[in-house]
């Protein structure tokens, strides 16, 4: 009985985990507006997670969305200073959600980096700005990543 238990916590756990991402963070009132778009796995969980972190110590507010549950929905590019989307390449394929915000904020906006994770060799229909592989899971190694692109959303922040 106790076993049971004890893995109804933890399945209740990780499925509370892959969800709890999405919300705002940092004070509104921030002059840097920051949109961090995923889909719940655990490499991604635990990326987007250090990334909110980093940048809401920075000082950053930072809406968190899942694209693949409609996130992206009516959210506009032009209304963050900068966006930051992770996508797993799945069949050789950016989500088509991830495509189609692309295309209606204009194809390429100059404040939007497109991550996506690979296994094998892929071409994108649509320009990708970084590829990780997703077994990244270590959280060091995600950390460390984490810290990597933080520094380019700020970049972007920073340049609009």
């Amino acid at each position: 009985m106790r076993r049971i238990l004890v893995a109804l916590l933890l399945v209740l756990s990780l499925s509370v985990s892959l969800w709890a991402l999405s919300g705002e963070y940092g004070s509104p009132s921030a002059s840097g507006r920051i949109l961090l778009a995923y889909e719940p796995t655990r490499f991604k969980n635990n990326l987007v997670s250090d990334m909110v972190s980093i940048l809401e110590e920075r000082g950053f507010f930072i809406t968190v969305v899942d694209h693949q549950a409609g996130g992206l929905g009516n959210l506009s590019a032009a209304d963050f200073d900068a966006v930051f989307i992770t996508n797993s390449g799945a069949t050789a394929m950016v989500r088509v959600e991830v495509v189609d915000w692309l295309v209606e904020n204009g194809t390429t906006p100059e404040n939007v980096y497109v991550h996506t994770t690979q296994i094998t060799e892929w071409e994108p229909q649509i320009e990708v700005d970084g590829v990780t592989s997703a077994s990244y899971n270590n959280r060091r190694r995600t950390g460390d990543l984490a810290q990597e692109y933080a520094q380019v959303v700020m970049r972007i922040a920073q340049g609009n």
